[in-house]
């Protein structure tokens, strides 16, 4: 899938209508670029000036590290698909065409490529563009830094997979640990299903408590527009990691924690699209295959209740809100 490396790390920046950002995005791409980094551009059918931009962008950047690629509409999935079809980096991180990194953000993660020794590098991300990193705040060897080594025992990952921040833009992965992995087509929430089985595959990992990306609170993205379909993906995500350890028992408590925050979540958005919890024959299914496959024991009590009841939580979520109709009051969004 991905060819032979020629650079140490390719930044995959899929985009589609960001005229308004992308000219800030490519600038700080520029600060502090190194030979040893490429830039793979695919602009997924933008209908806005964003090739304009791009254009403009590519007229001053160092044309051999520089790959520009247009394509027709067909979501971020497939554009990021592309950009690892064309990646020849040892290491492969994503951005996205509306935020920035930090203009240190070479200087700090490029001296930890080149030693090969991590599968997967993982630093911070702010709202605040004032907060990102700056040498001038403190030196890059006083920077606080957390190596996990995983062995047969997935127990370090726990706290990552308990938080289940599963952003792909604060992280940066090792090309042999994504191999042949593809992004899920037509589906949102593509990050939630597609890193957390990175993990599994790694053995050296270190997190940089530093923050190296700016992440832009955009209306239109997709965290301030959710549609009712969203916890359909979400409920996939979860559906797809209980296939995964139906024969793979060392991962079943790792993995609880995971699937039990997508059920949590799922739940979540279809109360807020909704007005009330209501679960389809599939998800019904998809609960039911968590219990049989999860580790029930690492799941809070009220939680698990949730999940062997599904009818019963529905029904009085479901009585709630008509009752709430009826006296003509404004329905909680608060989690029952």
């Amino acid at each position: 899938m991905i060819k032979k490396p020629d650079f140490l790390l390719s930044i995959i920046l899929p985009t589609y209508n960001n005229a308004e950002f992308i000219a800030s995005v490519l600038s700080s791409l520029l600060v502090g670029l190194t030979d040893e980094v490429e830039i793979i551009i695919i602009n997924d059918g933008s209908v806005d000036k964003t090739d304009e931009k791009i254009a403009d962008f590519c007229r001053t950047a160092p044309t051999h590290q520089i790959k520009y690629i247009k394509q027709n509409n067909q979501g971020v999935a497939v554009a990021r698909n592309v950009g690892l079809a064309n990646a020849s980096g040892r290491y492969i991180s994503f951005i996205d065409g509306d935020d920035a990194i930090s203009q240190d953000y070479y200087a700090v993660l490029l001296p930890l490529l080149r030693q090969e020794k991590y599968d997967l590098v993982r630093f911070k991300i702010t709202r605040n563009f004032d907060k990102l990193f700056s040498q001038k705040q403190c030196a890059i060897n006083e920077l606080k830094q957390q190596e996990i080594t995983i062995t047969d025992d997935y127990t370090p990952l726990i706290p990552t997979f308990h938080a289940s921040q599963w952003h792909l833009v604060d992280k940066i992965f090792h090309r042999d640990i994504l191999a042949n992995d593809l992004f899920e087509v037509n589906r949102r929430y593509e990050d939630l299903i597609f890193v957390p089985f990175q993990y599994f595959k790694c053995r050296a990992i270190i997190e940089i408590d530093v923050n190296l990306y700016y992440y832009r609170i955009n209306t239109s993205g997709i965290t301030e527009n959710i549609r009712e379909s969203d916890a359909d993906n979400i409920f996939f995500a979860m559906r797809k990691m209980s296939d995964f350890i139906k024969d793979k028992n060392h991962l079943r408590t790792i993995a609880t924690y995971m699937m039990v925050n997508c059920f949590l979540e799922g739940r979540k958005i279809i109360r807020k699209t909704k007005g009330y919890y209501h679960y389809s024959h599939e998800v019904l299914s998809d609960i039911q295959s968590v219990l049989n496959h999860g580790d029930l024991k690492v799941i809070d009590k009220k939680v698990l209740k949730k999940m062997q009841h599904p009818a019963l939580d529905s029904f009085i979520s479901k009585l709630n809100y008509y009752l709430l109709k009826i006296i003509n009051k404004p329905i909680s969004k608060k989690e029952n």
